[in-house]
């Protein structure tokens, strides 16, 4: 879902007590990721990106690591 045009990630700031929401929320549930710009809790299209590029990565070494 395409939430760019219309959405906010908020951004914690660093005397936040960790864990921080967004890295609890984001955690993989079996073979399902979550990535967009929320789970970066950085508010721009770049950090969507890089939650993307994580998000898949997480599915490759899920993919690899589960037995054949």
């Amino acid at each position: 879902m395409n939430r760019w045009a219309h959405g906010y990630a908020y951004e914690y700031p660093a005397l936040w007590e960790h864990p921080w929401p967004n890295v609890v929320a984001r955690k993989p549930f079996g073979r399902i990721t979550i990535a967009n710009s929320d789970a970066g809790a950085h508010a721009y299209t770049d950090g969507a990106i890089d939650q993307a590029y994580r998000a898949v990565q997480e599915l490759i070494g899920a993919k690899s690591a589960a037995p054949a």
